[in-house]
């Protein structure tokens, strides 16, 4: 699996890779939307497997490799990482702000600091294994169990109610059931069948029926998003069909018109490797992909783009190497509400920390040992991990 991004330094670009495929008109007048090619999202991430945004816009990722769950601004800046004490599978997030994860035989229920407050899954509502979980408008929480081949419902408050579905390859049976999507136009949920090629449609609320389903030319369907314009009128479908390598833009009305497909596989700028799971941003209008190729693979949608990345958490300005003085004055830049601390490895002594702006600090270090003199800078914030850089000078009286 790569590390190095230089071979995506097209990803900055605004070039095109999707692949339109023209099949004629839709119900309710749905189009290929246009695609551009983001700046994708890689820091503390190695296996993403399930994205969601908050009302922010910060982003959450499921990654087991990373230890949990990692968080990043709207900016693409890691605020933390919610370790768990199991792999996460997927994520939602209920109304009250708690985070569900699966975690294979249970769902946890976490607060915004990643402690455990509650867990779905005992006695009739026990999981073989939670992949997918989706919350309606009513607070209903639905899990898809993939071995066990159904969508187990519970309360807002974690009661088991039932499951949906059973084992087979007839309408409202599953094989395999991974991703899972709550589509409120509608009061709908749609599930990626995945071994039966197809995303099929369940009423929400309390009788849980078969709608319908949209196969062809699905293969390998794992995670579901849906577009809304801004009256809130369903507009898209996107489908990740992990074994075709790309992202299936159907028209969700009927059976759902293919309108073309966005991505094909490689590890260039935009192409994707057995990619997982897929979410639309409404706030930024960007499309963000679980690549598996370990990051965010992010598509911008009918104009949509990363907002302005944030200043770096933390810069510092060139030091001379050498000083014939015992004090010297370093100075840099940080990020917004970051607070600034010097520490020295000698008996050097660094003064407080002094803001002349907003985004910028300088401090006067005295004292210099003679020799060579190593000093770490740390900017820190309430919400953000510490950004820490080293220099040093060379004291020559």
């Amino acid at each position: 699996m790569p590390t190095n991004l230089s071979r995506h330094a097209g990803a900055y670009a605004i070039c095109l890779i999707a692949t339109v495929i023209s099949l004629g008109g839709s119900v309710h007048g749905a189009t290929m939307p246009a695609v551009t090619i983001l700046r994708p999202t890689t820091e503390k991430l190695a296996t993403p497997l399930r994205t969601i945004f908050d009302a922010q816009g910060n982003c959450f990722v499921a990654d087991p490799r990373a230890g949990g769950i990692v968080k990043f601004n709207a900016g693409g800046e890691v605020l933390g990482i919610l370790k768990t004490k199991t792999p996460p599978a997927a994520i939602a997030l209920t109304a009250g702000g708690n985070l569900l994860v699966s975690q294979g035989d249970r769902v946890a229920v976490l607060d915004r600091n990643g402690i455990e407050v509650g867990r779905l899954g005992s006695g009739a509502g026990q999981f073989k294994k939670a992949s997918g979980i989706a919350v309606d408008a009513a607070g209903y929480i639905y899990v898809a169990d993939s071995r066990d081949n159904t969508v187990k419902v519970f309360t807002a408050t974690g009661q088991y109610v039932q499951a949906i579905g059973n084992a087979g390859s007839a309408a409202g049976q599953f094989s395999m059931p991974t991703g899972i999507a709550y589509e409120r136009s509608a009061n709908q949920i749609a599930v990626a069948d995945t071994m039966n090629g197809r995303v099929q449609f369940f009423s929400a609320g309390t009788d849980y029926r078969y709608v319908k389903s949209i196969g062809s030319p699905l293969r390998s369907p794992l995670g579901i998003a849906f577009e809304y314009d801004q009256g809130g009128a369903l507009q898209r479908l996107y489908v990740v069909d992990s074994f075709r390598n790309c992202i299936e833009v159907l028209d969700p009305a009927g059976s759902g018109t293919l309108l073309g497909e966005i991505g094909t596989g490689g590890y260039a700028a935009g192409q994707l490797v057995a990619p997982v799971d897929v979410t639309f941003d409404r706030l930024n209008r960007r499309l963000v992909v679980a690549n598996g190729a370990g990051y965010l693979t992010i598509y911008g949608i009918d104009g949509g783009a990363s907002p302005k990345p944030p200043a770096a958490p933390l810069d510092i300005d060139p030091v001379p190497l050498t000083v014939r003085t015992p004090s010297v004055t370093i100075s840099g830049t940080r990020g917004a509400n970051r607070a600034v601390g010097v520490t020295t490895d000698t008996t050097a002594v660094a003064a407080p920390v002094v803001y002349p702006s907003a985004t910028t600090w300088r401090c006067t270090i005295s004292n210099l040992a003679a020799g060579a003199n190593s000093f770490t800078v740390t900017a820190s914030s309430p919400s953000c991990q510490p950004a820490r850089q080293s220099a040093y000078v060379n004291y020559a009286p």
